[in-house]
């Protein structure tokens, strides 16, 4: 019988996505895994593969198969990523696999919820100068004008890390998954 919660966070480079969702999994009750597609494509692949289509979607594979591994254990799950790489020069688009995650998951989880994460230009530069990867800032804004924001309009939760604290983010998305907002 299901009880957990699928929740995916997507957005931009440094519009907040990883620590929106630590903080979510922290408020969650029982066990919660965080699954990041930016750790399994740096933290896990020492040396790149040339075509960085099949290692996109290889990590995308991964991404179904440890979500899917975390529910049928009851965990609630809540994966964080871009969704949109820049890789030579071109957006390769992944949103796409948002909606077919939580379709493919539909049967596990109790609660599911999508959140698109957002943030000012002036704000994901900041972000990127604070992480000392201010040559990633170009390649995050051009990533973050090419989301399609309308994709889950009903269906998600949009949020702008700037307008709020990650506490008070965290808050809504709890609200919104357990119906209260």
């Amino acid at each position: 019988m299901p009880g957990s919660n699928l929740i995916v966070i997507y957005g931009a480079p440094f519009s907040g996505k990883s620590s929106l969702a630590w903080q979510v999994a922290r408020g969650l009750a029982g066990k919660t895994a965080v699954i990041s597609i930016d750790q399994l494509l740096s933290g896990s692949i020492a040396v790149p593969d040339m075509d960085a289509d099949a290692e996109l979607e290889m990590v995308h594979i991964q991404l179904r198969l440890l979500t899917a591994n975390y529910l049928k254990n009851r965990y609630n799950v809540v994966v964080e990523g871009p969704f949109l790489f820049e890789r030579g020069g071109r957006v390769i688009d992944y949103q796409a696999e948002i909606g077919q995650l939580i379709a493919l998951m539909r049967q596990l989880v109790a609660g599911q919820l999508i959140v698109y994460l957002e943030a000012p230009e002036d704000v994901t530069s900041q972000r990127a100068r604070d992480a000392g990867r201010e040559v990633d800032a170009a390649g995050a804004l051009r990533v973050r004008s090419a989301y399609d924001n309308t994709r889950y309009a009903n269906h998600a939760l949009r949020l702008d890390s700037r307008a709020q604290t990650v506490d008070a983010l965290a808050q809504e998305v709890h609200a919104r998954l357990e119906g209260r907002a």
